[in-house]
């Protein structure tokens, strides 16, 4: 008979039987093997952001695409800073758009989405159904089937190419977002609202200082979610915007060009700066995102 497993607090076995640690074995070496085969690229574009063209080239010919620069060349990185631009926009003016664009859609996109997701789940009213039924299924549909549409519309508001689309464009409060708001205000007792009701507070009150603060842990994930997206979010801004390219946008439309002109290491150091913001929000909200996620999805 198998012995009694003990638990620690953390609920971490104490104790393994041989073919648990096994197994256990085996699924470690398969996640460090895939955890190196993330990191490997990220290297990979670190050390060749420090070489020059003819170097660079020279590597990938002989097949060495980790050897040493001989002579580390940090100019690459200032080069891309001072003198980098696409479209009539520095490469400072780019990563101004990414820093405002993405905290406007992140903040307005997981606000919209929890107030439509507060009013479907606590609120009846004459077709909720069958416009949850339509949110549902618009969500099935891929997004190149209705970018023609889209696009159409956002030139007949007269806000394609100006700042105003970002705006605009989260105004939806539906996806992904919706779905996740809409199940934890589901799950949060009305009573909190009611007893703002007995003291002679609206929906407004009950909303804003008693729903909302209870939910700051899903709506702090999404944000920083949302955030990541949309700093790597490129082809939204090429498209709608093109005269305001963000980080992503520019380094996608110049790629070429640096490629055949030899300047390679300069666009690799340009990347690896426009990813230090994302590595730096992920590092200090990490454990925010991945306490707030469960098999099924977002926890409060």
């Amino acid at each position: 008979m198998r012995k009694k497993r003990d638990y620690d607090n953390d609920g971490i076995l104490k104790q393994r039987t041989k073919s648990e640690r096994v197994v256990f074995a085996i699924v470690f070496a398969l996640f460090a093997f895939y955890a190196l085969s993330l990191i490997f690229p990220f290297l990979w574009l670190i050390v060749n952001s420090f070489k020059d063209g003819a170097e660079y080239a020279i590597g990938v010919s002989l097949r060495q695409p980790f050897s040493l620069p001989e002579k580390w060349l940090f100019s690459n990185y200032t080069y891309a800073i001072s003198q980098m631009e696409y479209n009539g926009n520095t490469y400072l003016h780019m990563f101004f758009y990414s820093v405002v664009f993405s905290i406007i859609a992140s903040l307005e996109g997981v606000f919209m989405s929890a107030l439509t997701g507060y009013g479907f789940s606590k609120f009846q009213f004459k077709g909720k159904s069958v416009m949850y039924a339509v949110v549902i299924f618009s969500m099935t549909i891929p997004i190149i089937g209705t970018m023609g549409a889209n696009f159409k519309l956002m030139s007949d508001l007269g806000i394609y190419n100006t700042p105003w689309y970002v705006v605009v464009a989260n105004l939806g409060g539906f996806g992904f977002n919706f779905l996740v708001m809409y199940g934890y205000f589901k799950n949060l007792s009305w009573s909190y609202a009611e007893a703002v009701f007995v003291d002679g507070g609206g929906h407004f009150t009950a909303f804003f200082r008693i729903m909302l603060p209870q939910a700051a842990a899903p709506i702090g994930t999404l944000f920083i979610m949302a955030m990541i997206t949309s700093w790597n979010d490129y082809m939204t801004y090429i498209l709608y915007m093109p005269d305001y390219p963000t980080i992503a946008a520019g380094m996608y439309s110049i790629e070429q060009s640096l490629f055949r002109t030899g300047q390679v290491p300069i666009y690799f150091a340009a990347l690896v700066l426009s990813i230090i913001p994302v590595l730096i929000v992920f590092a200090l909200f990490s454990n925010t995102i991945m306490k707030n996620f469960t098999m099924g999805g977002l926890k409060g």
